[in-house]
């Protein structure tokens, strides 16, 4: 009898690397008709959230323009380049953000894909 294996094709799957994020394509489908996002960090709980933001909401200037990251879509993914920030999630985990991979849940009611950094997958 076979045991069939769960597939990762469908996993929200977000990796960090020394310069970006690099959200698989389950993660970006979240972010397919935004370019730009707010990144926020919860050193307590380890935890970072992406947040889409869509032009309407900066035409309201509801979220003010030095929050805002630019998101960019390519065939399968999306990538948000921020070293700063790279470089403090790596000094809050001690090790270098150089490929690892996170799984991701995008909050419905908030609006915002939460990567928890206790759990590497």
């Amino acid at each position: 009898m076979f045991e069939w294996i769960p597939g990762n094709a469908y996993s929200t799957v977000v990796t960090l690397y020394p310069n970006n994020f690099t959200l698989n394509n389950t993660a970006a489908t979240y972010f397919n008709d935004v370019r730009w996002c707010c990144i926020g960090l919860d050193k307590k709980a380890l935890k970072v959230a992406i947040k889409p933001i869509a032009k309407r909401e900066i035409d309201l200037n509801l979220v003010p323009l030095d929050q805002l990251h630019k998101v960019s879509i390519g065939k399968g993914y999306a990538r948000i380049s921020n070293k700063l920030i790279l470089d403090e999630i790596a000094a809050l985990l001690h090790k270098e953000c150089n490929g690892i991979k996170y799984n991701a849940t995008f909050d419905e009611k908030e609006r915002m894909l939460i990567i928890d950094l206790k759990e590497s997958s």
